[in-house]
């Protein structure tokens, strides 16, 4: 069984780079490094301007290391084939599971690391020192790995998992967070400690008595990785994954806009495509989203400007391969329309959809009183989007045919 692991392990980490230097290409990581750099300037203006620490910090920086210690599903590899072929080994395929479990504690590790580092500033403005955050780190990995303790005893059919679930640990973590700001870091440590060592003081009476549930575990993975590949067919082909499709009935009114004739084929099938599927509109809207609510928590008006132009950039780079959605279905090279209305068309969609995001950007600067920012990502920001559509997107098309 450790053989089988190793083996699957090598498999994945080798799939998962491969998709992974697609992912982080030059554009995504130039976006990512601006990104990172205007959050740390905004996080140290926001520290520096703390002269009373505000009632809601300590709430919120809770809830945030609570998500962060409930971050990373159980990662078991497991493939629809082992509810066959590894069934007589039931009672040895436990070790299996201990190392997919050691292994899943990689990543949450690190970016609770990081985190916890991040709070330190935070915990100096509550006159906490480095032996506050060393405890504080220590807890939340305990917590985490009693998480991970708790998700491997869902694989099995026990009936204590039925009451005791992720939702009641993610409280208790919450709850044992906000005491440890309130007073002090090391009654977090304890009480994860506490919970990590009652987890595994039962687990072997548990694992002992109740038989492993093979479905479960393939539909938990298989929905864990359905996930990664979402997030990578963003920005290339995933093979067999597909976005899915809904009416949206409620959305009609919106292709009421485009005139049915021949002249505007393409706008309507794109305006609908992009309506009715959840890839790229679910892009739009959650990028649009955090955008908004990020300008809005920014009071420096040039930085909020050139986090918008980022955003509106990150957008408008993501919905490029939607240009290319259709070009697999051979009714639509039947078309009796040319190549250029095709490419107007779509360039007409982005305009709008950038257009709206940088009008969303600048309402969200005016609803907290930001004029000179509004105005700032109004203007700029419809500058930018003319220049991204009708001289950016050609150039990109042109060398894309070459």
């Amino acid at each position: 069984m450790l053989e089988l692991w190793k083996s699957r392990v090598r498999t994945h980490q080798q799939q998962q780079a491969k998709y992974l230097r697609l992912v982080f290409n030059d554009h995504f990581v130039l976006v990512l490094i601006i990104l990172f750099g205007a959050g740390l300037y905004a996080y140290s203006q926001f520290i520096r301007q703390m002269s009373v620490v505000p009632w809601w910090l300590i709430p919120g920086l809770a809830l945030i290391l609570t998500i962060a210690a409930t971050f990373g599903r159980l990662a078991t590899l497991v493939e629809a084939a082992d509810q066959v072929f590894l069934l007589p080994q039931a009672k040895n395929f436990l070790k299996y599971l201990f190392k997919a479990r050691r292994y899943s504690m990689g990543l949450p590790t690190v970016v609770l690391l990081l985190l916890s580092g991040a709070s330190w500033p935070l915990l100096a403005k509550l006159h906490q020192g480095w032996p506050a955050l060393l405890t504080l780190a220590i807890g939340l990995l305990v917590f985490k790995d009693a998480d991970l303790w708790m998700q491997l005893l869902m694989l099995y059919r026990v009936k204590v998992a039925r009451g005791f679930n992720r939702l009641t640990l993610f409280a208790i973590v919450f709850i044992a967070v906000l005491l440890g700001l309130y007073l002090h870091p090391a009654l977090t440590m304890i009480l994860a400690l506490g919970l990590d060592g009652v987890m595994r003081w039962r687990l072997a009476d548990w694992f002992a008595t109740a038989p492993l549930d093979y479905d479960g575990m393939i539909q938990s993975e298989s929905d864990r990785m359905g996930r990664i590949y979402r997030f990578y067919n963003l920005f290339t082909d995933v093979p067999g994954l597909n976005g899915q499709v809904k009416r949206r009935k409620y959305l009609d009114w919106l292709t009421a806009f485009v005139s049915k004739k021949p002249a505007n084929t393409w706008r309507f099938i794109y305006l609908r495509g992009f309506l009715r599927g959840t890839e790229y509109s679910g892009l739009y809207i959650r990028l649009t989203v955090i955008g908004a609510v990020i300008l809005a928590l920014i009071q420096q008006w040039w930085l909020a400007l050139l986090l918008g132009i980022v955003f509106i950039y990150l957008v408008g780079f993501q919905l490029l391969p939607f240009y290319y959605q259709y070009d697999e279905i051979i009714f639509t090279h039947l078309f009796p329309v040319g190549q250029a209305q095709k490419q107007r068309s779509f360039q007409r969609l982005v305009a709008v959809l950038l257009g709206l995001e940088t009008v969303i950007f600048a309402a969200a600067a005016l609803i907290v009183g930001q004029w000179l920012t509004a105005g700032a990502i109004g203007l700029a920001g419809l500058v930018f989007v003319a220049a991204f559509t009708w001289w950016y997107l050609p150039l990109r098309f042109n060398t894309l045919r070459k």
